[in-house]
């Protein structure tokens, strides 16, 4: 289990991460924010996800 400022330090991340990629004038730049932007995602939805026990 992470620490609860784990999730907001992804959850920040991934705010700062999209919005680097809707503001890039350079459209690889965008490219790259917009998959850090989602690898956040992910890891943030793995986190929410229940554990089998």
């Amino acid at each position: 289990m992470h620490p609860p400022n784990d999730r907001e330090y992804l959850e920040r991340r991934q705010r700062m991460s999209e919005e680097k990629a809707r503001t890039a004038s350079d459209p690889g730049i965008a490219r790259i924010h917009g998959e850090f932007a989602a690898a956040y995602a992910r890891r943030l939805a793995q986190q929410a996800a229940p554990v089998a026990e």
